[in-house]
Formats: C-alpha cells, structure tokens, sequence
C-alpha cells in the first residue's frame, strides 16, 4: 500500500507519435501507471511517413537552421529543440533498437527503410505492466480539483495528469479549449492544390525535379508533379504550407529550369534552324513545352530564327516565371494542419500548460507546424521526451 501511494497515473489522449513515444518512456518509469486512450493501436499514424519508410526526422544539426522550417512555430522551438535536438533523437532511437541512416537530402530514416518495423520495435516498449491501452474514444475532459476525469462512453476515471497528444482534429482542440485555452483557428497544411491553369492537367504524371517556386516573401525547392486534378509534391506541400491562411485565389511563381534567360537566348541563338518545340525542350519537357506552344498559338515546328520577339518573351517568361493561381486546396489532401493551442498558454521547458497545472499539451496539437522532411515528426519527438521527463 505505500508504494502504491507513490505511483502517479497519467492519462495520454492519442497514440500517435507524440502520444506514443510519450507512453513509452512514461512506461519505463515504476512510479507511474500511464493510461493510452486511443481507438486505433499505436503509432498507426506512423505507418504512411516517407512514403512508407518512415522519414523520422531531418540532419540538420544547426537548431537556427533547423526551425526556418517551420513556418509555424519557430521561435517556440528553438527553446524545444535545445533540450532535444534531432541528435538526441537518434540516439534515443538507437537505445530503443531504432538504427538510423541520413540520406543525401539529410532526411533521416531507419536502417531497415521500414515504417512498420520502427512500429513494431515501438510497440514492443508498451507491453510492460505499468501501460495500458484504453480502446475508448474521450468524449470530456474535466478538472477536479487537482486531478482529471477522462469521460468515455465506458468509463468515468481520474488521472494526476493529462498529456494531450490526439493531433490536428476538431475533438482534440475542444478538449484544450474546455479546458481554458486559446485555439489558433486550424487550416490545412501540406495540402494539393487545384490551380485555375487547367490545362495542365491534361499533362498528368508530368514531374519537375527540384524546382524554385516564390510566394509572397517566400522562396522554397522541391519537386512537383501535375497530376489529372490537382498539381502535388514537396514543393506545392510547402507553398499551401506557407499560405495557410491565404485567401485564395492566391498567386505563385516557378522556375522551372536552371538556365538563366542569357543562357537561353544564347541556345536559341546557336541553334536558328532548328524547331522553336526542339530547343525549348532542352530546358524542360517536351509536353509541357507544347502546351504552351498550344495555349499561346505558337507554331512550334518553325525555325528558331523566325520566332518572333512576343513569342520568345511568352516561351523564356514560361520556363523562369510561371505564374500559376491556386483556387482550392484538395479536401483531405493535408499531412499536417496548421494553427492550434496557443503557443504563449505552453511552456517550452515542461510542456505544460501554464494556465492549468498537470495538464500537457505535445504535437500537432499545437499551434506548430512544419515542411515535409520529418519536421513534423521532430517536433512530436521532442515534445514527447521533455514532458516525459517531468515525472523521472
């Protein structure tokens, strides 16, 4: 019975990464008993990352730098992320069986290139005495006192304390607000997007590798891919990420080839009697070439020597600055959402809520969020082990 006395319960609300990994290392503690509310198992959530591979987090081992990827939540993380980087990550991964590698691109990923193995391994740390897994949605979250009821549709109980960890949804943000905290209003983030140049559709599969977009203030690089209804990839993931809370319409730019407009010239120049589709292939597609050549009413098989000063303009305009309108963000289309509790309501150093004592709030449940490249999955990891370590 004294030893019992000890024992301190916590209940996680959500087992995805942040929740998840936050259970593990509670669990490992003898003086806590950590109660996981989540209908699915977990780290489910984990299985789609990288594609499958699971991209747990990115090399960068300058934390100034590291945050720039975060249009959301930057400053926050620099004091996040100087109590838990992503070398500490690593290792921590490393001790729990996790090997990891860094790609060419520093995205991070384990050795065995597997998301449902890094699952598995993970899932493993839970099955000791002190964790168990409630099947059971929370429907209400109250404070007694100096203690928490969780509410199910099965269960009434009280925790010494609540870690919020259930991600970017409706019920998990009514929780915290209910609980006295202000919620940024939520937006899809890392989303598709459908463009109003509907054109382009017709060249569905179509992929620029690498490619330099600007919008608003912003530059950013990464792929993009057209395809039969939408325009995707880690480029246009990080272009709706930044416009967020953009009205749309809203307009932005691409370059899509590395060339400079001297450089082109210089190649239509050089090669006068060549087909103006021929050289302009050169410095992207040939399909995509030829709809531009349609859409302009440019006759592509002529010469080069005979191409016209308007038509050039339109042709080098197209590969070096080609606007392009987002009018709609695909529905359900989005990796991560943007806006959630207020940053000023939590405490960088525990995690805590500074307005309600015991309770936790981690991941994507607040108001951070970041670019493809295990940005997001960094900030569940760090957030999970420093409220972890409130209770050692």
């Amino acid at each position: 019975m004294e030893q019992e006395s000890i024992y301190k319960s916590i209940a996680v609300i959500g087992l995805g990464a942040a929740g998840g990994l936050a259970s593990v290392l509670l669990a490992k503690n003898p003086y806590v008993k950590v109660f996981g509310f989540d209908t699915k198992e977990p780290f489910t959530t984990l299985l789609p990352t990288g594609g499958g591979r699971c991209n747990l987090t990115y090399g960068e081992d300058d934390i100034k730098e590291f945050v720039k990827n975060y249009p959301r939540g930057e400053k926050f993380l620099l004091s996040v992320f100087s109590r838990f980087s992503q070398k500490d990550t690593r290792k921590l991964f490393k001790d729990l069986g996790i090997k990891t590698y860094v790609q060419n691109d520093k995205r991070v990923f384990p050795v065995s290139d597997s998301s449902k193995k890094v699952i598995e391994t993970l899932r493993k740390h839970l099955e000791v005495s002190n964790f168990k897994h409630i099947k059971e949605n929370v429907i209400k979250i109250e404070k007694k006192d100096n203690r928490f009821q969780v509410i199910t549709q099965k269960s009434n109980n009280l925790y010494d304390c609540v870690i919020l960890a259930s991600g970017g949804n409706k019920e998990s943000f009514k929780f915290a607000k209910e609980l006295g905290h202000k919620i940024i209003t939520p937006a899809p983030s890392l989303c598709a997007l459908d463009i109003e140049e509907k054109y382009l559709y017709k060249l569905s599969g179509l992929t620029f590798k690498n490619i330099e977009a600007k919008v608003n203030k912003y530059t950013c690089f990464g792929d993009i891919l057209f395809a039969h209804k939408f325009i995707t990839g880690p480029c246009i993931f990080k272009i709706s990420s930044l416009c967020a809370y953009e009205n749309l319409p809203f307009e932005f730019t691409l370059k899509l080839t590395n060339s400079s407009k001297d450089e082109i010239e210089e190649t239509i120049k050089n090669n006068q009697k060549k087909s103006i589709k021929n050289v302009f292939s050169t410095f992207a597609p040939e399909s995509f070439i030829q709809e531009i050549l349609n859409q302009n009413n440019i006759d592509g098989l002529k010469q080069s020597a005979q191409i016209k000063k308007q038509e050039k303009e339109i042709l080098i305009n197209s590969l070096l600055n080609f606007q392009l309108h987002a009018k709609a963000k695909i529905k359900d289309s989005e990796i991560v959402t943007a806006g959630g509790v207020d940053l000023n309501e939590i405490n960088p150093k525990t995690m805590e809520s500074k307005l309600v004592k015991g309770l936790y709030i981690i991941g994507e449940m607040l108001n951070i969020d970041g670019f493809t490249g295990g940005f997001n999955l960094q900030n569940c990891w760090s957030g999970a082990y420093i409220c972890s370590q409130n209770f050692n």
